[in-house]
């Protein structure tokens, strides 16, 4: 690994320390420098790389956990494949060893015949040895030389019956321990496949055990890096007012309110005024409902009087746009920006900066398209900026 978990920790343990010392501790926006406050925002780029770059490393290890965990999990498929079959052969020995039980009992049965037809042929041998005169009994030559020619051959088949008995017995005893010996086998390897299925459990709960840990840790790691871009986001609208509070102190005019209590929502030059115009982009005759203000990329835009944001995002023509409704009801209407720094739901002051100025929607160039309604309809706004 690129670094050691407990350094890893430190790191997170330092960015956060550091994050606590960057973020305001109550002192109001006035008395803060836009020299300090851009340092800090520097230094809150610097964490929040640091705190990305302690993540990205925490993803490798968390990725490399997710292979082993890939890689026994293979391990435990095969494992119960092997256990699968296991317990199949079990089966299928099982099976073999149930038909040859059969086959025991019928060579017992056959043996049984055997020793039945073995000791009536002693009998028959007995009785012949006492019988000598079977021959000259006999009602006629020809039955007594059958009777005797039937002795002779029972007699003489003594032998094989009782090397067929021994030879069924033999076997009855090699198929019984065949069975046998096939289940023993069986069990045996199943026990052995369940004994490794056990060690590849408990490895894969302590693999997880980890991810779980690397889980958490990169949870943590991002929520450092989203503390550290908002406290950019934060450095970054508190230049944007303390730029915008040196303009207005440098400048007196930029803050002078009109009679409606509004203010220019921009410093620069009014362009296209109120009314009909030949459209820029379509080059038609159009109804123009507002004032060009032209500007530099992302310089910032102001609220022209106190209010509440009801529309903060992207609208075909007006591109990223801010509406604020002020009372009277009053909207403002503030189009094409760069860069939206408000929400829907803000409450804003005169002066309070919502965004950067640019080029988006239906734009030639850098300007910020002003315009003023009341009921919905929109009024020149030169009636209520001042003069």
């Amino acid at each position: 690994m690129p670094t050691t978990r407990g350094s890893r920790t430190r790191i997170l343990t330092a960015l956060l320390v550091a994050l606590g010392v960057l973020m305001p501790t109550g002192a109001s926006g006035e008395t803060e420098s836009i020299r300090d406050a851009r340092d800090r925002r520097e230094a809150a780029k610097d964490l929040a790389a640091d705190a990305a770059e302690a993540l990205e490393l925490v993803e490798a290890e968390d990725a490399e956990v997710s292979g082993a965990l890939g890689a026994l999990d293979d391990a435990v498929a095969l494992q119960r494949a092997k256990i699968a079959a296991s317990r199949q052969a079990i089966e299928a020995a099982e099976a073999e060893a149930t038909l040859r039980w059969v086959e025991v009992e019928q060579v017992g049965v056959e043996i049984r015949e055997a020793r039945s037809r073995v000791e009536e042929l002693a009998v028959d041998v007995y009785i012949s040895g006492l019988r000598p005169g079977l021959l000259l009994e006999s009602d006629d030559l020809s039955a007594g030389i059958r009777k005797s020619a039937i002795l002779d051959v029972v007699t003489g088949n003594r032998s094989d019956i009782l090397d067929r008995l021994h030879a069924l017995e033999s076997e009855m005893e090699d198929i019984a321990r065949a069975a046998d010996a096939a289940i023993l086998d069986a069990d045996l390897q199943q026990r052995e496949l369940e004994s490794s299925m056990l060690v590849l459990d408990r490895r894969i709960n302590s693999q997880v055990e980890v991810k779980e840990e690397l889980e958490a840790r990169i949870g943590e790691h991002e929520a450092a890096v989203k503390q550290f871009e908002r406290e950019q986001y934060q450095m970054a609208v508190l230049i944007d007012n303390l730029i915008a509070e040196e303009l207005r102190r440098s400048a007196p005019d930029l803050t002078k309110e009109s009679g409606a209590g509004f203010i220019m929502p921009m410093e620069g030059k009014i362009g296209s005024g109120f009314g009909l115009r030949v459209h820029p982009i379509f080059g038609t005759s159009r109804q123009h409902n507002g004032v060009d203000i032209s500007c530099v990329m992302n310089q910032p835009v102001w609220a022209a009087k106190a209010g509440e944001v009801i529309f903060a995002g992207w609208k075909n023509g007006y591109g990223n746009v801010v509406l604020i409704e002020h009372e009277g009801p009053v909207v403002t209407i503030y189009a094409h920006q760069e860069e939206l720094l408000v929400s829907k739901g803000h409450t804003l002051k005169t002066g309070d900066v919502i965004g950067r100025c640019g080029s988006t929607g239906w734009s030639t160039g850098p300007h910020l398209h002003f315009e003023v309604r009341t009921g919905g309809e929109p009024k020149d706004p030169m009636i209520v900026l001042p003069g």
